[in-house]
């Protein structure tokens, strides 16, 4: 099968880097679950606990393998059918799961903090950060190519075709975005110091006061 270069592949090429991103966690926590000698040492409600986060990363890489799947065999033929299932599994699966509990949950950290604590230690922060870059390429995958899905009878004339080289461009630069800032987050490319991050917060100083002239002789 010949692939011809256009926003359908990028989007696919797009699906298939979030989808395949959230396949170690998914898979982390299906191991948790069926881990014996590591249930053995909680007690019994965090077992619970446990189990419950092995069966959600089952069914988390059921659903990637169907994304995967439904990508390669029906999206990237332009099957509108395709596209809606795209859509449901981005809204009613990815975004409840993975971004909307970070958003709903009291948060004590800044935004500054979360980004410092992202990038310095493993943790709730860097999944937060991870979720949302993760969720925002799957966003952007998804209506990118819409108008192949649903206007393609309205672009049929070659001069109101979007460029594909700007698409091309502006997809990869999206990707090469995401990918760096994921590579920020987990390799420390570059070293932010905290007063740095927390100089929006402090209060700058008073003005000085105005200099009065003692040699002035004023009547």
């Amino acid at each position: 099968m010949r692939f011809r270069i256009d926003s359908v592949l990028i989007s696919s090429v797009l699906f298939t880097v979030a989808l395949l991103c959230l396949i170690p966690p998914s898979l982390a926590n299906a191991l948790t679950g069926r881990d014996k000698i590591a249930l053995a040492t909680l007690d019994a409600r965090f077992q619970e606990v446990a189990r419950m986060y092995g069966t959600l990363g089952v069914a988390c890489l059921a659903m990637i393998l169907i994304g995967l799947i439904v990508t390669w065999t029906g999206y990237i033929k332009r099957v509108r059918s395709a596209w809606l299932v795209m859509f449901v599994l981005v809204w009613a699966w990815a975004f409840p799961l993975f971004v909307l509990p970070w958003f709903t949950a009291p948060w004590v950290m800044t935004f500054p903090e979360v980004l410092y604590n992202a990038i310095y230690q493993a943790g709730i922060p860097r999944l937060v950060v991870e979720s949302v870059l993760i969720f925002v390429l799957m966003v952007t995958a998804l209506l990118l190519p819409i108008k192949s899905f649903f206007l393609a009878g309205e672009i049929q004339g070659e001069g109101h075709r979007p460029s594909r080289k700007l698409i091309g461009s502006s997809a990869v630069s999206l990707l090469l975005v995401v990918i760096g800032l994921l590579a920020w987050i987990h390799l420390r490319v570059y070293e932010i110091p905290p007063d740095a991050l927390s100089s929006w917060q402090q209060v700058p100083p008073p003005p000085p006061p105005p200099i009065r002239d003692n040699n002035c002789n004023c009547r």
